[in-house]
């Protein structure tokens, strides 16, 4: 940790100065202030993965300027809290829900919080990610990366679908880098769960990485079907590469390439600006099931467009969830009816020592 902390210091160093001595001329598009600039969001209600910090917290920003309800899904109660004291002062259109989405309890949980709590919700931003990790296994027992990635994400999704309006957007920061997945034809014809949720000796984070992102994409392809003629849209934005947050600060490999890439990549802010030209410009209203980059369509890859892949993945997804959630609602099921019985056995207590004490 000491050798880590001393290069990226010796690099954030080397960056200072020559930010001092070069002025850069932006080439990378707009801030995602000015895509929004005329966007009114008021009444609206967005809910975002990952809305702490990155890309996430400078769209939590922007919404939130923009008059829109966010509700922050996030892991780091402290980062959260932080950021609504920061922003509260404004407008206070900002709540909070906690959820570990290397935990499809805490997931489960989290969509019952929002289900009890909120009427609807306009648009969604799956923006929660992580990357540079090393093999590990969740408390599900799949590969950490897919399932933070994508598992967990779609099925917050699925569980608070009820509350999407009949014009809700729902937006997946994806990444350019699903171009790298390369499957064979079987793979394409009869996906499986070590393809995706990668066993060890097959593990290495970038390709975890890519695949996860790939799946987002096949998801957005087969909601684009599903909700066909409904109102409801769903894109992929794809926010840049080499984008400096703290996506790679677990392996200070990548961080140092990221820190040495700076001044050729997107700011934050610039980052940020097509997952939410998707999610709130009129120009797309009617569309759907599209790959964004640079808020312009881009063509994804041709693994990510298959139409037959993308529902082979969902049932695959299904599969997958079917028998571990089972126990969770099993479990929760029970918390819950414990609950209801302490509840009402505390009653019964008040009444008791109503009448005594009467």
């Amino acid at each position: 940790m000491g050798t880590y902390l001393k290069h990226i210091h010796v690099l954030e160093s080397c960056w200072k100065i020559v930010k001092d001595n070069i002025t850069f001329v932006r080439i990378h598009g707009s801030t995602v202030q000015e895509i929004a600039h005329d966007v009114d969001l008021t009444n609206k209600t967005c809910l975002i993965t990952g809305a702490n910090s990155g890309i996430g917290l400078e769209m939590t920003k922007c919404l939130n300027c923009n008059g829109c309800n966010v509700l922050m899904a996030c892991r780091n109660s402290y980062a959260a809290s932080s950021v609504m004291k920061y922003l509260v002062e404004k407008n206070g259109l900002l709540r909070f829900y906690e959820i570990n989405l290397a935990s499809l309890k805490s997931v489960k949980n989290c969509s019952v919080e929002i289900l009890e709590n909120e009427k609807k919700i306009d648009i969604v931003l799956l923006n929660a990610g992580v990357f540079g990790l090393p093999w590990t296994l969740t408390e599900d027992g799949l590969e950490t990366t897919f399932q933070v990635n994508y598992l967990s994400q779609i099925y917050l999704l699925m569980n608070i679908e009820k509350l999407l309006t009949s014009d809700a957007r729902v937006v997946f920061v994806t990444s350019e880098s699903h171009r790298n997945v390369n499957w064979t034809v079987h793979n394409s014809l009869a996906p499986t769960e070590d393809l995706i949720s990668l066993p060890k000796n097959q593990y290495t984070s970038v390709k975890a990485y890519n695949i996860s992102k790939l799946c987002g994409i096949l998801a957005m392809h087969y909601l684009g079907y599903r909700w066909l003629n409904t109102g409801k849209a769903v894109f992929c934005a794809h926010p840049g590469s080499f984008v400096r947050t703290r996506l790679c600060r677990n392996w200070w490999t990548y961080e140092a390439l990221y820190m040495l890439m700076k001044p050729f990549s997107k700011s934050v802010s610039q980052a940020a600006s097509t997952p939410i030209y998707c999610a709130t410009s009129p120009e797309l209203k009617g569309l759907s099931a599209l790959y964004y980059k640079d808020c312009e369509r881009c063509e994804e890859s041709d693994l990510a467009k298959d139409l037959h892949l993308s529902f082979r993945m969902h049932d695959l997804t299904q599969d997958m969830l079917r028998e571990r959630v089972k126990s969770i609602d099993d479990s929760f099921n029970m918390q819950r009816k414990s609950a209801n019985f302490a509840r009402e056995l505390k009653e019964v207590d008040n009444n008791v020592i109503s009448n005594y004490t009467g």
